[in-house]
C-alpha cells in the first residue's frame, strides 16, 4: 500500500496536490521509519523544487536526518538545506521591503503562507501571472469559465487580460477558496 502511494505522488506533476498527498501519508501511524523517512524526503523534494514552503520542507529535511542519519541521500539533503535557508533568508529580505504583487505572492507561496497569499490576489482583482495562476489551477482555486459567469468570479478585474487567463474564474465552491 505505501508503495503504490508513494508511486502515485511520484507520477504526480501538481506541487500542491503531491504536497498534500504526502502530507496526508505522513499523518499515518503504520508507517516502519524507513517509509517514514521516504516519505519525508519525497515532500521535502517536492516543497524545494517547487519553492513551495521551504520553512516546511526544512523541517522535513532535519526529520529525514534524525530518522536515517546514515541514509545515502544525506549529503544531498545538507546541501539543499544549505540552498532552501539561503533561499528563505532572501526571500525575507525581500517581504520586508516593498514588492509588487506577483512578487509578494512568490516570495509568500515560499516561506508557507499559501493561503494569505492567495487571499491578496483575489482582494487585488489583478491577474496573476502564468505560473502562479498554474498553481491556482492545481489547487483547485480557479477553474475556466463554462457559460454566464458572476464578473466578481473573473480572476482579471481590471485592464488587458493575458490569453492563458481568458477563461480564468475563481472556482464559485466556497469550501475551496
Amino acid at each position: 500500500m505505501f508503495a503504490t502511494q508513494m508511486d502515485a505522488v511520484s507520477e504526480n506533476p501538481s506541487v500542491f496536490a503531491s504536497n498534500a498527498e504526502l502530507t496526508a501519508l505522513l499523518l499515518r501511524d503504520d508507517l516502519t521509519p524507513e517509509q517514514r523517512a521516504d516519505a519525508l524526503y519525497s515532500r521535502a523534494e517536492t516543497r524545494f523544487e517547487g519553492r513551495f514552503d521551504l520553512p516546511g520542507a526544512l523541517e522535513d529535511y532535519d526529520a529525514f536526518l534524525a530518522l536515517v542519519p546514515e541514509d545515502p541521500r544525506s549529503a544531498a539533503v545538507e546541501r539543499r538545506r544549505v540552498f532552501a535557508a539561503t533561499e528563505i533568508e532572501n526571500a525575507q529580505r525581500r517581504l520586508a521591503r516593498l514588492q509588487n504583487l506577483p512578487d509578494w505572492f512568490d516570495d509568500k507561496v515560499l516561506m508557507g503562507e499559501f493561503e494569505v497569499a492567495v487571499a491578496r490576489y483575489r482582494k487585488a482583482g489583478l491577474t496573476p501571472n502564468n505560473a502562479q495562476l498554474y498553481l491556482l489551477r492545481e489547487a483547485g482555486l480557479v477553474c475556466t469559465r463554462s457559460g454566464e459567469t458572476d464578473e466578481t468570479q473573473v480572476v482579471d478585474q481590471f485592464g488587458y487580460v493575458p490569453d492563458y487567463a481568458v477563461d480564468a474564474i475563481w472556482c464559485p465552491d466556497p469550501s475551496v477558496s
